[in-house]
């Protein structure tokens, strides 16, 4: 998706731009970069091109006036690197650590119970909020002895 972003923009400048040096030095530069992230995506490697390319892009609307569409890139941006962030969730006597929906730590005292079943992560806290996230299988891990853990940590 952020690669088509960063392509239809980069396009739509050439149409729209009034200034010559904009007009193809911002695109070009999009397309560039639009290319690198693809060269290393098919390496797996991670790589910052699209974003930096999308950030360009909205820069280069801004110079030529247009706010609006540049605020629109920026947000697409912004959702693009929240949807390949990598989630994760960590337990350990003292606390959890868990970056789903944003990074944070909770303590033991302030759950109630927490429980993982089919796959479905349940942690109610003592204030009566409940949160539950879909967690992908792990073959390591033992729903059984998570719970246990967890149980025994939630008592303590």
């Amino acid at each position: 998706m952020g690669r088509f972003v960063l392509l239809a923009s980069a396009t739509l400048f050439i149409g729209l731009s009034d200034t010559e040096k904009l007009k193809y030095g911002w695109p070009v530069l999009g397309y560039t970069l639009l290319i690198l992230d693809l060269l290393l995506y098919k390496k797996n490697k991670s790589s910052t091109a699209l974003s930096i390319g999308l950030l360009s892009q909205s820069l280069a609307w801004t110079f030529t006036g247009q706010w609006v569409m540049a605020g629109v890139i920026i947000l697409l941006d912004a959702l693009h690197s929240l949807s390949i962030r990598t989630n994760y969730l960590k337990l350990d006597s003292k606390r959890i650590l868990i970056s789903f929906p944003w990074p944070r730590s909770i303590s033991w005292d302030t759950i109630d119970f927490i429980t993982l079943k089919d796959g479905m992560l349940t942690m109610e806290y003592r204030n009566g909020k409940v949160f539950q996230q879909l967690i992908e299988k792990d073959p390591s891990l033992r729903e059984a002895d998570f719970n246990e853990f967890c149980q025994q940590q939630c008592k303590s």
